[in-house]
């Protein structure tokens, strides 16, 4: 689950994290959309300053957030299919459903929370 701590608004309860290689070139490209409550958390390689994604082969817009060490917001936008977006800093970029951003108020300087729902 994820959390805009500052706004106490929901931004996702499912949550897929991009762990390998792999799963960070794929992405949501293989998704023909994201539902409202779901995203993609990537996190930036250690030895990285500055975190890029693109959007070129998705068929939908997504809204992303950049976030920086403390999991703060550094940067949102939505993106559009055929998009670069990047940012200085961002240790993890969470890609969530059009919508969410306005939704759940969230905007530069908000404080993310990642929670693990027990089994």
């Amino acid at each position: 689950m994820i959390l805009n701590h500052t706004k106490q608004t929901l931004i996702a309860t499912h949550v897929e994290i991009a762990t390998t290689a792999h799963a960070r070139r794929i992405g949501l490209l293989k998704h023909e959309r994201l539902e409202p409550g779901h995203a993609l958390a990537i996190p930036v390689r250690v030895w990285m300053p500055f975190m890029a994604i693109h959007t070129f082969g998705m068929r939908f817009p997504i809204d992303v957030l950049f976030l920086d060490k403390n999991t703060q917001v550094i940067r949102s936008c939505t993106m559009p299919p055929n998009r670069i977006a990047g940012a200085w800093g961002a240790r993890m970029v969470v890609e969530t459903a059009v919508g969410t951003i306005e939704q759940s108020r969230t905007q530069r300087g908000d404080a993310i929370e990642f929670q693990v729902n027990p089994l």
